[in-house]
């Protein structure tokens, strides 16, 4: 009977540490970045959203706000590097970023 607890003991532990490995993978900012396709990622505007954008955070999937969204919340992200003390983006490189966010915007659909 002992030799069978230390056993079960075993088994337990195995499968307890196999548990967290699999929740701290699924967890995994890596892992779950390469789930995610931007659009358009060749262009430059794309190379420029992701330099400007990921200083802080994962950039965000352009088809989550519509397109005159973008504008406001590109002015709200500048005034959070400048209160961290980072560098803000200059008005070609907003103007960019702007330009690839609107352009791969959701769609606004008017009913």
């Amino acid at each position: 009977m002992t030799n069978h607890r230390v056993k079960m003991a075993i088994k337990n532990k195995f499968v307890g540490c196999f548990v967290i490995v699999l929740l701290c993978s699924a967890c995994s900012s890596e892992s779950n970045h390469a789930l995610i396709t931007y659009p358009d990622q060749e262009s430059t505007a794309f190379q420029q959203f992701t330099r400007q954008c990921s200083s802080c955070h994962r950039p965000p999937m352009p088809d989550v706000h519509i397109a005159k969204d973008w504008n406001a919340i590109v002015v709200r992200m500048q005034q959070h590097k400048e209160q961290r003390g980072l560098l803000v983006m200059n008005h070609a490189e907003q103007q960019q970023v702007l330009a690839y966010l609107q352009a791969n915007a959701k769609k606004d659909v008017i009913e």
